[in-house]
């Protein structure tokens, strides 16, 4: 594992090194990046963090959306639960600040929040978007998304998904809610590769950055955080 997970750094090292030799052109779209360290092939998933539900900023609207069509709670508890998010992240700080949420886990504080709820809508969400407007970029939102913004509409959100795929000029969002999408790139982005374990278990490691330099280390980006999952094997027969 310590071993899988020097690999999947090294290989999302990489990825964002031939992101800054093409100087530093954002992707506007989910893009795969294949990469070579130690005689090991991994491909890096490159997504721009604008295509996840920005907890910070997302409207009650939104919120309630997202814990009705992904949580699947019904519209009135939905609807309650969102203005409840809304109203604890902008419990002022003793300095006067909204306190926001640092990291998707501070969404489990909030009254009436359950692991439940929260396991089948964290793929969906984040916290990290710097300058978040509150509205999603459909082109670069994940499949549970897509359904979110078409109201719980599996085949809608996949006919979308495919047009994307296909060519992104192509995907047709004249039917979805204008105050809650965005065509605009995004500095904030999300690395994520898996690599495999000997015992045919997999690592994931996932990186937040931010592509802006930062002082401290020189680096062209700056790293808000890291993940890291396994994903254990089934042994035949089970």
């Amino acid at each position: 594992a310590l071993v899988a997970n020097g690999l999947a750094d090294a290989a999302i090292l990489l990825a964002l090194q031939s992101m800054h030799a093409q100087k530093g052109v954002l992707p506007k779209s989910i893009q795969v990046m294949p990469v070579q360290f130690e005689g090991r092939m991994s491909e890096v998933s490159v997504q721009p963090l604008n295509g996840l539900i920005d907890i910070n900023n997302a409207s009650v609207v939104l919120l309630s959306d997202l814990y009705r069509h992904a949580g699947g709670m019904n519209p009135d508890s939905a609807q309650a639960l969102a203005q409840v998010t809304v109203e604890f992240r902008q419990t002022k700080s003793t300095k006067g600040r909204a306190q926001g949420f640092d990291a998707i886990e501070d969404l489990l504080g909030v009254s009436g929040m359950t692991y439940e709820l929260y396991a089948k809508i964290n793929h969906l969400i984040t916290a990290d978007l710097k300058t978040g407007s509150g509205r999603v970029n459909p082109l670069v939102a994940p499949a549970g998304v897509l359904q979110v913004l078409t109201g719980g509409d599996v085949a809608r959100a996949a006919v979308l998904a495919a047009q994307r795929d296909a060519d992104p000029n192509l995907m047709d969002t004249s039917f979805l809610k204008p105050e809650q999408i965005e065509m605009a790139s995004s500095s904030s982005l999300r690395l994520q590769v898996k690599v495999g374990l000997p015992d045919g278990s997999t690592l994931q490691k996932t990186w937040h950055i931010y592509w802006s330099p930062d002082p401290r280390s020189g680096l062209p980006w700056r790293v808000l955080g890291t993940q890291q999952s396994m994903q254990r094997s089934t042994p035949t027969g089970q």
